[in-house]
This record gives structure tokens, sequence and C-alpha cells, in this order.
């Protein structure tokens, strides 16, 4: 099969997956529901066609490669500037500087950075997984130098579920609220960083009421 006749291949594959979810979606207007029922029906089939397209896309990218027509990925190498402590109760991830804010892009390097490190220091301290069997806290700590007012802002986004998911593999049971609750603190510091601490439950109640968490006025 020669170049073309591959491409062709794949596009009609990965037009197939995703009109399959399209014509789904279109199908809702043809039943006798209400308009609500019918949004809430639109709604749905939408967040499967996401996740659908998400598969879809990996397995084409996947594909692509191993047709040769893009490279193999390589996993991404330890990332420096990241320092992990790890006792008996808690973890402490130190970031090398603030996590930032996307303002358009992807952020999913975050992840991959993160990974990488986390992954080599779990196989090479051959640390128990999960880490916390119990529910635990992941409290973000935003650590800043100067004027603190350009670092506030909404941290209910990617780039800290980026980090939140890759902290539940490799120490959580699961990223379920069952398994964690989560803080953010905005902080004085020496140098523009996030630390990430994971701790019991029982230390986190100590730690809401410590200095550690006063805001600047």
């Amino acid at each position: 099969m020669d170049e073309k006749a591959i491409l062709e291949s794949l596009r009609g594959k990965l037009s197939h997956q995703l009109m399959s979810r399209h014509d789904k979606i279109i199908n809702v207007h043809a039943k006798n529901d209400t308009p609500h029922e019918q949004l809430a029906n639109i709604s749905r089939h939408i967040e499967i066609m996401v996740s659908d397209m998400r598969r879809a896309l990996t397995v084409c990218h996947n594909d692509l490669q191993a047709f040769g027509f893009c490279p193999q990925e390589l996993p991404m190498s330890d990332a420096p500037g990241i320092d992990i402590i790890v006792d008996e109760k808690s973890v402490r991830i130190i970031m090398d500087d603030i996590l930032p804010f996307p303002i358009k892009g992807s952020v999913y390097y975050l992840h991959e950075k993160l990974n990488a490190t986390l992954r080599r220091y779990v196989q090479e301290n051959a640390l128990p997984q999960p880490l916390f069997d119990e529910r635990c806290a992941v409290v973000f700590i935003h650590r800043y130098t100067g004027t603190f007012r350009r670092h506030l802002r909404d941290y209910d986004n990617s780039e800290r579920r980026c980090i939140t998911n890759v902290i539940a593999r490799h120490f959580l049971r699961d990223d379920s609220p069952a398994c964690y609750i989560s803080m953010d603190v905005l902080a004085p510091g020496e140098n523009d960083h996030t630390e990430i601490r994971i701790m019991t439950i029982s230390d986190f109640r100590a730690f809401v009421v410590s200095a550690q968490i006063d805001f600047p006025s």
C-alpha cells in the first residue's frame, strides 16, 4: 500500500469514529423530548464525543507513528528543578517556579514534566503504592516575591488538574473527592515557586490553623 492509500485509510478510520457520535447528537432532535431533556441529552453526547475524539486521535497518532509518518515519541527525561521530600506522613514536591497561568495553549507539558520525575523517584525508593491509602489533603502553596497581586488568580484550571492527576497516579488511591481534598495558599517566600504538600487529614487540620496559610493584606 502506498503512502497516499495509507493516509486515506487512516483519514477514513478517524472520520468514521467521529461521525458516528455526531449522528447520535443530531438524532436527539428527532425524539419527542422536552427542550430541557433534549439539551441534557445533547450535553451528555457531546461529553462522550469529546472522550471518543480524544481516544480516536490517540489511535490515529499511534497509527501515524507505526507507519513512519511522524517520529516515535520518547519518554520525557527527568525534569531538573523539582525537589521531592518524603517522610512517614507527608510528601513535599517543590517546583522550580510558580505554576504558570495558561493564557492559551496546552499545559500538558506540566503533566509530563512531573510524571517523569515522580515515576523515577517512586521506583528508586521502592515506595508503596498507594502511599496514602486513606483520604488525604493536597495543598498547593504558591510562594511569591515582590508584589503578590499579580499572583492573585483563579486556581481552578487545567494546569492544576495536570498536577493532581500525576500525584494521584503515584501517591493516592484515586483522584476522586473521596480520596483527597485540596487547597491553594498564596504566601510570601524567598523566591517564586509552588510547593505541593500531600498530608494526612489530621496534619491538614493543624495546617489550616497555622501561620503558614496567612494571606497578605
